[in-house]
């Protein structure tokens, strides 16, 4: 019986290629000179703490600048969001909308709350408009890193496909400096039918970017290795991989090896030297035994395949 294999990683430099939104809650904290107000005060203090920031950004409430009056928090609360899906409603209304579509992007400049800067961020990631691939674009080619971060955070989530993404996204993995970085500007660079030139060009960045000093580097580029090659040309960049002396790199590699449906003797000999080697970590030596499933063993390798399931209690 054939086992599936599952997700493979879920180490430090592979957690970009997930992306996962953070839910939205408003936490209200009381002042300490609240302390003395009435409790009719108090109760509507707390009801505008609550009130619903999604509303605020429906409404495309920018940041008040200094001198200027702030509305009162009573009128805050007085805000309606649209029923339903409120976020939803926000994405729908950014890609239609282009005026609310700049407004978003000045408030995410100017907003220095990490859970209503993550709301935006989420709504503009998904917004298919120039304003927004411009935007992107620009954060992505930023002096300061973590406007570079938030970039391609924003790219990997929308996960572009257009040619002028993939030229910023090959830019920067041949000027990114900081690993952290690199490795989520990888991770951006998802596999799309492109010419076959711009795709060789690509595996020759991910095949250099493999040999990275930093594991989270090199596990990325192994990954989207697996994904962009679509020869097989690349098995020798995986082979040498599986035998990387990183396990985070060694997971990425078995998870590459069953994405791409390689099926090379290279290949199963590296697979064969995890699971049969004693000092490898039970996780990787159990992705690759599923991987092994998929292979053509011979009688010898047969025994040493079923040896190290035992071993290894599947």
């Amino acid at each position: 019986m054939k086992i599936s294999v599952p997700v493979l990683f879920a180490c430090s430099g592979i957690s970009f290629a997930l992306g996962v939104f953070v839910a939205w809650q408003m936490l209200p904290t009381a002042a300490s000179g609240d302390m003395a107000a009435t409790p009719a005060t108090q109760t509507v203090s707390a009801a505008a703490t609550n009130g619903n920031q999604v509303a605020e950004l429906w409404n495309a409430r920018s940041t008040q600048h200094a001198g200027t009056s702030q509305p009162s928090a009573l009128d805050a609360q007085r805000v309606a969001a649209p029923s339903g899906n409120e976020e939803q409603k926000m994405r729908e209304r950014a890609q239609s909308d282009s005026a609310y579509l700049r407004t978003l992007i000045q408030r995410f400049e100017s907003e220095r709350d990490p859970e209503a800067r993550e709301l935006i961020k989420s709504v503009l990631a998904t917004v298919q408009k120039p304003e927004a691939m411009a935007f992107f674009a620009r954060m992505a080619h930023s002096s300061d890193p973590n406007q570079r971060k938030e970039g391609y955070a924003m790219l990997q989530q929308m996960g572009p496909d257009t040619p002028e993404m993939r030229n910023l996204l090959k830019q920067a993995l041949s000027t990114e400096q900081s690993p952290e970085l690199l490795a989520q500007a990888i991770a951006a660079l998802r596999p799309s039918a492109t010419d076959p030139a711009e795709a060789e060009a690509i595996l020759a960045q991910l095949g250099n970017l493999t040999q990275h000093a930093d594991p989270a580097v090199r596990s990325q580029s192994v990954l989207q290795l697996g994904q962009w090659d679509k020869t097989g040309a690349n098995q020798g960049r995986l082979a040498q991989a599986l035998t990387d002396p990183a396990p985070e790199v060694r997971q990425a590699a078995v998870f590459a090896v069953a994405q791409s449906g390689a099926r090379s003797d290279a290949l199963k000999s590296a697979l064969m030297g995890i699971v049969n080697n004693a000092n490898e970590s039970k996780a990787v030596k159990g992705s690759a035994l599923q991987v092994l499933e998929r292979f053509s063993l011979s009688k010898d390798e047969y025994a040493r395949y079923m040896q190290a399931r035992t071993q290894a209690g599947l």
